[in-house]
């Protein structure tokens, strides 16, 4: 074995199991005003805001409830505006990923407050140091990097997920076997996240399908929510490929779902850089995921009944020699994944 190191972020509970969500009254005991960041849909059109405040009970501070897709700039500030004035200590993200980014910027700005993220989707942002805003002037996504942003307690409730409408929950689930594969690609050898990475694909691989079958099924959402931890277990330690690099570019620009840019670039993206990669890692991906990576990951896709092509989702062809070159050495490489994404 190589000489290594792990560098560990700050998650220190993790709460998972249909009925855990109750865990949050216990969470909000030290803190003195509870602040939830959240989008409208689950606001609006679900009764999971309401029970989560009524957990906070008396700790509850306020609710914003306008953080929108891809994390606008302008929802940041607002949020982080009221936040303040509710001199909150502690904030709770609710939603999926751009929920927990915005809560994670909030954070940052409001000199880290304690925070407890409830994920309701699998792309795995409660995880991440890493957090993405968009510049709605630029149309484009930006951010920054930072451990402390990280929330400290992240709430797998299964229960919690139900609102979650089918296309988002799955193809969340593509973005988490996306951190899978490409953090073990492109991570370096890693006695770790390579054992959590391999398997957290083979699960996702089994489970997904599971899923899109028997949607009301807790358990199966149970396992897909611990497939998706483990997907994406040391995401300091794992850098990424032009799957997400490209999702994070198009996805801004163009208003499409990060779930949906992973079940458009990740298949395309293995078939350009298969010559690149070291041959038994190559094989160990694809036992892991059941056959050549590429077909696995299309077939899977496909059979998610999930959009797998740019032309679909709004991107123009005459955009694509632009969008690649933003990517420097890479141009090429950019330029051929997004052809054959096409």
């Amino acid at each position: 074995m190589n000489p290594g190191t792990h560098a560990f972020l700050p998650t220190s509970r993790v709460h998972f199991g249909a009925g855990s969500l109750a865990k949050l009254e216990e969470e909000a005991r030290s803190p003195d005003r509870a602040f939830v960041i959240t989008g409208r849909t689950l606001h609006e059109k679900t009764d999971l805001i309401q029970r989560i405040e009524d957990l906070l009970g008396q700790k509850h501070a306020g609710t914003f409830a306008g953080m929108g897709q891809h994390t606008p700039g302008s929802a940041v500030e607002a949020a982080a505006s009221e936040a303040e004035m509710a001199g909150a200590d502690m904030l709770v993200s609710v939603g999926g990923g751009s929920v927990i980014d915005g809560t994670k910027a909030v954070a940052r700005q409001l000199a880290y407050p304690s925070q407890v993220a409830v994920p309701t989707t699998l792309s795995g942002a409660e995880w991440a140091q890493r957090v993405g805003v968009t510049d709605e002037v630029a149309g484009k996504k930006s951010g920054f990097a930072d451990p402390k942003a990280v929330p400290a307690v992240v709430i797998l409730d299964p229960e919690a997920t139900l609102f979650t409408p089918e296309e988002l929950w799955l193809s969340t689930g593509v973005r988490a076997l996306d951190h899978a594969v490409e953090g073990f690609l492109y991570g370096g050898e890693h006695p770790i996240t390579d054992v959590t990475g391999l398997e957290g694909a083979r699960r996702l691989m089994d489970l997904l399908p599971r899923s899109k079958q028997d949607a009301e099924d807790i358990e199966i959402r149970a396992e897909l929510q611990i497939a998706a931890w483990l997907a994406y277990f040391g995401p300091l330690n794992t850098p990424m490929g032009l799957s997400h690099e490209l999702g994070r570019r198009i996805g801004a620009s163009y208003g499409i779902p990060h779930g949906v840019t992973s079940c458009i670039t990740l298949a395309p993206s293995l078939e350009v850089m298969r010559g690149q990669i070291n041959e038994e890692r190559w094989q160990r991906l694809g036992d892991a995921l059941g056959g050549e990576p590429a077909e696995c990951v299309a077939a899977l896709v496909e059979g998610l009944d999930l959009p797998n092509r740019l032309g679909d989702a709004g991107v123009l062809e005459e955009d694509l020699e632009k969008l690649a070159a933003e990517y420097g050495d890479s141009e090429g490489e950019a330029l051929e994944i997004l052809r054959l994404a096409y």
